[in-house]
């Protein structure tokens, strides 16, 4: 089913929710536009229709279809944007949310009221916001989609995700502007909103994670210093299991100011410590302000060499005022337009851009009937067919919502759960596995490919997994040749089975599998791949490449690597950059460059920590210390 079709979705989840028209419009769109979208005869920007179903308490997968090629550019820049936010690269951020205004919001109020979110952002992440100009952003914000709203009472209110993450960055600004009731109140309706409403599981653990950071500094201003620590240790943890890094340095420090204030200083200190190098690994300014918020509020000195970990500095950004949205579309438009942009048109107007040919595309996918038939709009694929398309053409399926029948979203849920699932939670996979085996029939060619990929990473024979991995892999790409890996557009399953097959080949022949790794790497950095897709593959291949690298002694090589090190895609994965200054640092004491290894030790030793990786850092401390008589400040 298609977004351009979604008004079948939306009247049945209204109906079940009990829900009026007039109800569920409210701040949305007019009862008029709704009533249009539900009988089909308007379509739906996704902002729009995620919006209307989140209201409805229902799941939000559908097709995505957006109104123009502007429409998809300003929904496509905002995800850039909250991934350069989450990873604290504030400039690259602000960029995207400059090329987002300079469209004019692609006349969506939907996608404005997120660009002022991301902007409110922007300027508390920045430590250079004022408290009061960030609350003014948050309110116009909702203001959006409510503007009768006034703070704190939401207990009426069906909240979307946007409003949910706007409402949680305003109770921390209320906070800070010394209205401890407001904060109080929000941060209680919002826990009780979040644990009944329907929301993927990763995304409401994140949710609660950034909750649990204004409800923790709500209950260390109230000196309920045993309570703040259960709750933000809680979700810290839950953030490290689920390898969410955006949230964790302000978990960790909040762990740490909670463990201080009770008096256990020594645990304070290594948490303080953990969340300062970790910050300035990827150079946040988060270090920074940690830092100084230890010096000003409690008189702490960190124990830190300052010639070698200089502050970031505190980057002042222009600070938005909220415009007059009342001109702004409410994500309706004509189906019928000539530039009304479906899945179809979307893929093959991508498709023709880079110029690649149907048969390369569609190969081991589809005929390219077929796929002819999806660009005509003809035909709907079905999701994880429509996923791989968009994949091969370099953008990432993940910022995309889909809707299937009960058979597809039960095979999609299960997917993402085996994709996304935890170290701790890996004795589950058989139970997936088997689950999914049970769904499946010889049709699904796609589901089968990642099936078979997850069984083969139980194979212990290197040379056995090799044969299966490249079995696995010709279900889509049938005669793949490794050496004329330029002239194929892969996905992201396809991606990480290659991921899979250099790790394998490393294990029965270093030297030819760090080969493969090269060539790997080269085709990841070289190919027309989004930064939204590459950074879930690339730091996987560098990573995996370095350890080979220094296990052969290899130094030379690694020292060339270290400007991927510091990319913007391996900022993104404090558990990689991790494990590379692991052995970086290891490189650069050979080589008796003292300050290099003392600085990329503490970034290897507590990225390792702060990610939950702890033994790892306890026996890289080891090794520094027995080998090269290095030890942490």
């Amino acid at each position: 089913m298609s977004v351009q079709n979604a008004g079948t979705a939306i009247r049945e989840a209204r109906l079940a929710a009990g829900l009026t028209q007039e109800k569920l419009s409210d701040g949305v769109c007019s009862v008029l536009s709704l009533s249009r979208i539900e009988n089909n005869s308007a379509g739906v920007s996704p902002a729009t229709f995620q919006a209307l179903m989140a209201r409805t308490g229902a799941p939000t997968e559908a097709f995505p279809a957006f109104a123009n090629r502007a429409d998809f550019a300003c929904f496509y820049n905002l995800k850039r944007a909250s991934f350069y936010l989450d990873s604290w690269q504030l400039a690259a951020a602000f960029d995207e949310l400059e090329k987002i205004e300079a469209t004019n919001w692609a006349d969506n109020k939907f996608y404005y009221q997120e660009w002022l979110y991301l902007h409110g952002r922007l300027q508390f992440c920045s430590g250079c916001g004022s408290h009061t100009h960030i609350c003014r952003l948050l309110l116009a914000a909702m203001h959006v989609t409510r503007p009768d709203f006034a703070c704190p009472d939401i207990s009426s209110l069906l909240l979307s995700v946007t409003e949910i993450r706007i409402l949680t960055l305003l109770a921390q600004e209320l906070l800070s502007l010394g209205q401890t009731d407001s904060c109080a109140s929000l941060c209680t309706q919002l826990t009780s909103y979040l644990s009944d409403t329907h929301i993927l599981y990763l995304e409401k653990d994140r949710l609660l994670a950034e909750l649990s950071v204004a409800s923790g500094k709500y209950l260390l201003a109230e000196g309920k210093y045993p309570a703040a620590l259960e709750r933000v240790e809680a979700h810290r943890q839950k953030m490290m299991q689920n390898m969410t890094d955006a949230p964790l340095f302000e978990l960790t420090f909040l762990t740490g100011l909670c463990r201080y204030l009770i008096g256990d200083k020594a645990d304070a200190l290594s948490l303080f410590q953990t969340a300062f190098y970790a910050a300035h690994s990827i150079e946040s300014c988060y270090a920074t302000t940690c830092r100084r918020c230890l010096e000003t509020e409690l008189k702490i000195v960190l124990p830190i060499d300052t010639a070698l970990f200089p502050d970031i500095p505190l980057v002042p950004y222009e600070q938005k005022q909220a415009a007059d949205d009342i001109t702004l579309g409410d994500g309706t438009y004509d189906l019928f337009a000539p530039d009304a942009l479906s899945l179809g048109r979307l893929i093959r107007d991508l498709r023709t851009e880079k110029k690649i040919p149907q048969a390369r595309l569609c190969q081991g996918l589809c005929s390219k009937s077929k796929l002819s038939k999806i660009e005509n709009e003809t035909l709907w694929p079905d999701v994880l067919l429509a996923e791989t398309l968009l994949e091969r053409l370099g953008i990432s399926s993940d910022i995309f919502t889909f809707f299937g029948d009960k058979r597809e979203a039960t095979l999609f849920e299960l997917r993402m759960r085996m994709i996304r699932i935890t170290y701790s939670e890996r004795a589950h996979m058989h139970t997936y596995i088997e689950e999914m085996s049970k769904l499946i029939t010889h049709k699904d060619i796609l589901y089968w490919q990642y099936l078979c990929f997850e069984k083969a990473q139980f194979i212990d024979n290197p040379t056995d997994k090799m044969a299966e991995l490249e079995r696995v892999l010709s279900m889509t790409l049938p005669g793949f040749q490794f050496h004329m890996l330029s002239n194929y557009d892969l996905s992201w399953t396809e991606l990480t089975i290659l991921n899979s097959l250099c790790h394998a080949c490393a294990d029965s022949n270093i030297v030819a599998g760090t080969k493969y790794f090269y060539k790997f790497l080269e085709y990841q950095q070289l190919s027309d791949i989004d930064i939204l897709l590459l950074k879930r593959t690339l730091p996987v291949t560098t990573g995996m490449l370095t350890r080979r690298l220094y296990i052969q002694n290899r130094y030379a090589e690694i020292m060339e690597l270290t400007d991927t090190f510091s990319s913007p895609l391996m900022k993104s994965s404090l558990y990689f950059t991790g494990h590379v200054y692991g052995h970086l640092c290891q490189v650069l004491a050979t080589q008796q460059k003292i300050a290099d290894t003392a600085k990329f030790f503490h970034y290897a030793y507590y990225n390792l920590t702060i990610t939950g990786s702890c033994e790892l850092s306890h026996i890289l401390k080891q090794d520094m210390e027995a080998d090269f008589h290095i030890l942490l400040s």
